[in-house]
């Protein structure tokens, strides 16, 4: 058997153009070994699988599975047809791992030009307006709960309720404990108005921008979560409100418990079960409801964005927010092009679009804290 990594080396350098005549030599040695090394081939270097093929690269352990696939070449006296395939699928998905890592390491990408300054990724940070105007900045969530906490006073039924705001601006995010232990996972460019503590027959807060709630169970006193554009109401649970106002739609989606929706103009309520997104369309006030996959909607407040055909547009608006910065497209078409990935939040702005660009036909420029994107 060919050491593995010669292997990643001499399918890198000929898909890079600079591979020697001996390395080629020993590339179709190993082609001509199996079918399968040619047929993994043929299909690696066809240029829209190789653009995929280097989106595995980064979250893949190829040791362990090389040593998988070892072991099962030892066992191979023994192994049926199934592990047969086991081992090939193990083979093949190694090799797309282990030369797209070759590619991204010794090629020079000038997919994304850098004219300025690093653009690094947002922070902990936020503003609370506290009832009485006072406004305190916030670096991490305990912050929060030790003002609140001095600045509180005695609440009772006859007591008027009044109402502080985190605000989250752009390249931020922050968390956060409410009176009823409820959690709550802010988004960048976000607002979120609540009151010191909960009284009456429901516990209110008032949204805009995006958040991830937690929400504590208490079947006698629901949670309702008001937007400009409808409400959602829970007993406890977890689930993702978007509602920015530049989206032309509002999206709900339930990760465990229930909830039911109600937009603004809708004659009746939604009911969601996990796994469903509502989707509510501003302009119409009409709504539908769609089978998600959750993490791709929540994958925010864990630090990654797991991105399913989304259009590039999508994207930079999430980009633009998280990393303050403003987006300004060369070409119109670039907004429609399809991206899939997972990208890594923390990351600096270049590397995340360094990624977008190995797999879509554009390009990027920072400058001055804008990104110009225009088609390759």
């Amino acid at each position: 058997m060919d050491n593995k990594s010669d292997i990643y080396r001499w399918v890198a350098a000929w898909v890079r153009g600079d591979i020697t005549p001996d390395e080629l030599v020993h590339l179709e040695h190993w082609l001509d070994a199996a079918p399968r090394n040619r047929q993994w081939f043929d299909s690696f270097t066809e240029k829209e699988n190789l653009k995929k093929s280097i989106m595995l690269y980064s979250s893949f352990d190829s040791d362990k599975k090389w040593k998988e696939m070892e072991i099962l070449c030892e066992r191979k006296k023994k192994r049926s047809f199934l592990s047969y395939w086991k081992y090939a699928a193990v083979a093949a998905i190694l090799l797309v791992v282990g030369v797209s890592s070759l590619l991204l390491e010794k090629t020079v990408n000038p997919s994304v030009m850098i004219e300025n300054q690093t653009i690094t990724p947002g922070s902990v940070k936020a503003l609370l307006v506290l009832a009485s105007g006072n406004q305190i900045s916030l670096t991490d969530s305990i912050v929060l709960k030790q003002v609140l906490e001095q600045h509180s006073m005695k609440v009772d039924e006859d007591t008027k309720i009044e109402y502080n705001t985190v605000i989250v601006p752009r390249g931020g995010e922050y968390s956060l404990a409410l009176s009823d232990g409820t959690r709550i996972k802010m988004n960048s460019d976000s607002k979120l108005i609540f009151p010191n503590k909960f009284i009456g027959k429901e516990r209110r807060v008032c949204l805009e921008g995006e958040a991830l709630f937690d929400v504590t169970r208490d079947r006698e006193h629901p949670f309702v979560v008001e937007t400009k554009q409808g409400s959602v109401q829970v007993v406890g649970t977890l689930f993702n409100v978007n509602v920015y106002s530049d989206e032309e739609v509002m999206r709900t989606t339930l990760v465990e418990g229930k909830i039911t929706f109600k937009g603004n103009g809708m004659s009746q309520n939604v009911n969601l079960n996990p796994g469903e997104q509502v989707v509510y369309d501003i302009k119409s006030c009409e709504s539908h409801i769609v089978k998600v996959n959750p993490k791709v909607y929540i994958g925010w407040a864990e630090g990654k964005w797991f991105i399913e055909g989304q259009r590039l547009e999508d994207i930079m608006k999430q980009l633009s927010r998280w990393y303050d910065v403003e987006v300004f497209y060369k070409n119109s078409e670039a907004k429609e092009l399809v991206f899939t990935g997972d990208l890594e939040k923390y990351n600096n702005c270049e590397e995340v679009l360094n990624i977008i660009s190995m797999t879509t036909n554009v390009e990027f420029i920072i400058k001055d804290r804008v990104v110009i994107v225009q088609m390759k």
